[in-house]
């Protein structure tokens, strides 16, 4: 492990970074969460930690098909629908992103409910026609 630092070549590397690999002298890398990561690396896992965060519109989508289980299914299933079709999407398009399982558990959610709930207002209609 010991050896020149590749940033610094007089002094001597003696930590390994957690994300290249590489071996850094004290100075190039930093500590974060547990690991010791060297400046690209970090920057790499703040970006990565960051954006698994703030990408909510999986757990959104998800939201939507289970309240919509219990009250205004009519409504707010297409909603869970539409989230969840463009989480996947946007998952396809970068595979870093999390959520895929939340994305399809709403699309599926909300199309069997809506498919449920139409029936139920097909015969709602049909029962209140037969009344008259």
């Amino acid at each position: 492990m010991a050896g020149p630092c590749p940033n610094h070549p007089g002094l001597e590397a003696t930590h390994q970074c957690a994300g290249c690999r590489r071996v850094f002298c004290v100075n190039c890398v930093v500590e974060m969460g547990g690991f010791i990561y060297c400046g690209f690396c970090k920057n790499r896992a703040v970006r990565d930690a960051q954006t698994m965060v703030e990408y909510k519109l999986p757990g959104e989508a998800l939201t939507y098909a289970i309240v919509g289980i219990f009250c205004c299914g009519i409504i707010l299933e297409p909603i869970a629908i539409i989230k969840g079709m463009r989480a996947l999407g946007e998952i396809k398009a970068n595979p870093q992103l999390p959520g895929h399982g939340k994305a399809v558990a709403a699309v599926t959610i909300g199309v069997i409910l809506l498919v449920v709930n139409v029936i139920a207002v097909i015969v709602r209609i049909g029962l209140v026609s037969q009344m008259r």
